[in-house]
């Protein structure tokens, strides 16, 4: 156990997406252990089921010795090296290894060090793509609710749900089209309608920005809209339509891949394989961090050719491919497929979303219960509780959960994500069902 941290110490980390003054005041948490049932220890000895496997990406649960010998038999053969002067044998089975798991449908994978990076590596290979061919594509459309990232370019992509204006940068080049969440559809539409009405939306500005488009950036199931799980049918057709117009599809793996959402990649549930896809997160289940992005081989071969040709991708990191990381995505994977954990997945995830809705479902505070795999969230009613009225539901109910013992995450005031770690077991799902069924009759009581 370390030495006790003050809130005051807790100023000297500036952490992700998080007004400090609210998250040093109301949340603080210094954790100093994991154990191998999923569980963290903060640094007064409170214990803390992670009921969201950290941010999404500890997909093999915590503490997999397995993974964590690989990562040390790596440490004292080759620590490290750069893509940048060599290429390394770990590196080339690792690429070896993501391409299988889509039957090879991708040939070459460009290595990062996070997601974010992935999108910007991604927005660049296309971008560059269209150059390399003499055509002057620069527009890229993004779906309404994604989020890809925080970095520049993936803030681009995500434009609406960032207060662009606060950075002063134009966006001119990034368009985000519609997609059917059924908590936005119109009265007047049936789903069916709503479905089509947003394909015309997309179909209409292909057609008006004829051989203008690059390319779209797809997540298929939108981990930052709720959990808002795209219809097969939309999907399906606006792949089409990006065919028909010589459109580039980028599909965003970073949160859903690696079994979170009940197969390997989301994008095998809808039938379809991108141009592009950008994996992180649960590629190494976090124990090391890594991202990429799988191309197809027309994609690598475009790029392709001797110096005078001018079709490099001037673009890198130090540790991208880091010997280390691909080691530990290796054996991760390994393990993913081995033990199961992507049929536990959606076995374990259908449980949880259907004991969850069994039992809170019918709450006044509960606007609705979606999800697939073990990605799931709650979204509240935009209800305010007397004489707490800066707190939303799911921040409330995230406080009360950790006095409980299970930490989640509110990924906005009235959102509340879960998504335990792919071993869980059933019993952890009864745990998670309780301790928010008994939190969200505390908060109905408050709001009486």
């Amino acid at each position: 156990m370390s030495d006790l941290y003050s809130k005051k110490d807790g100023e000297k980390v500036w952490n992700a997406f998080k007004q400090m003054h609210d998250y040093i005041d109301k949340s603080y948490q210094v954790i100093v252990k994991s154990d191998s049932n999923n569980n963290y220890t903060n640094q007064k000895g409170k214990v803390m089921y992670d009921g969201v496997s950290t941010l999404l990406n500890t997909n093999v649960g915590h503490q997999n010795q397995e993974i964590i010998e690989e990562i040390s038999k790596q440490l004292t053969t080759l620590e490290n090296t750069s893509l940048f002067t060599c290429t390394d044998d770990v590196a080339i089975a690792c690429s070896k290894k993501l391409c299988e798991l889509s039957e090879n449908h991708f040939y070459s994978a460009f290595f990062t060090n996070s997601g974010s990076e992935a999108c910007d590596t991604a927005i660049k290979i296309v971008l560059k793509y269209w150059n390399n061919l003499g055509d002057n594509r620069r527009i890229i459309v993004s779906l309404k609710g994604a989020y890809h990232g925080s970095s520049i370019g993936a803030m681009m992509l995500a434009h609406e749900g960032y207060s662009m204006d606060d950075y002063g940068i134009p966006y001119d080049s990034f368009h985000q089209t519609p997609v059917p969440d059924p908590l936005e559809r119109p009265e007047n539409l049936t789903q069916e309608e709503w479905v089509q009405e947003c394909v015309d939306a997309f179909e209409n500005y292909c057609k008006e920005k004829e051989g203008k488009i690059a390319a779209i950036f797809m997540e298929l199931i939108q981990l930052s809209n709720a959990v808002n799980v795209l219809p097969l049918e939309f999907v399906q057709k606006i792949y089409n339509i990006c065919k028909e117009h010589n459109i580039l599809i980028v599909i965003d793996e970073v949160a859903t891949g690696f079994g979170r959402t009940g197969t390997l990649f989301a994008s095998q549930y809808y039938g379809i394989w991108g141009d592009l896809m950008m994996v992180a997160k649960g590629i190494t289940s976090g124990y090391i961090p890594m991202g990429g992005v799988l191309v197809t081989k027309d994609v690598f071969y475009n790029f392709y050719g001797k110096k005078a040709d001018e079709k490099i991708l001037e673009h890198g990191f130090t540790t991208g491919g880091h010997p280390v990381a691909c080691a530990a995505a290796i054996k991760n994977i390994e393990q993913l497929l081995e033990n199961k954990y992507v049929e536990n997945s959606e076995t374990l995830g259908t449980y949880l979303l259907n004991g969850l809705q069994a039992s809170i479902g019918d709450s006044k505070l509960v606007e609705c219960i979606r999800g697939k795999g073990l990605m799931i969230s709650i979204i509240f009613k935009d209800i305010q509780v007397k004489n707490m009225e800066e707190w939303g539901i799911a921040e409330l109910l995230t406080n009360f959960l950790i006095n409980k013992g299970l930490l989640l995450y509110p990924d906005d005031k009235n959102i509340l994500i879960i998504a335990p770690c792919l071993n869980c077991l059933q019993s952890d799902c009864d745990m998670i069902i309780e301790k928010i069924q008994d939190s969200v009759k505390k908060v109905e009581f408050l709001v009486q």
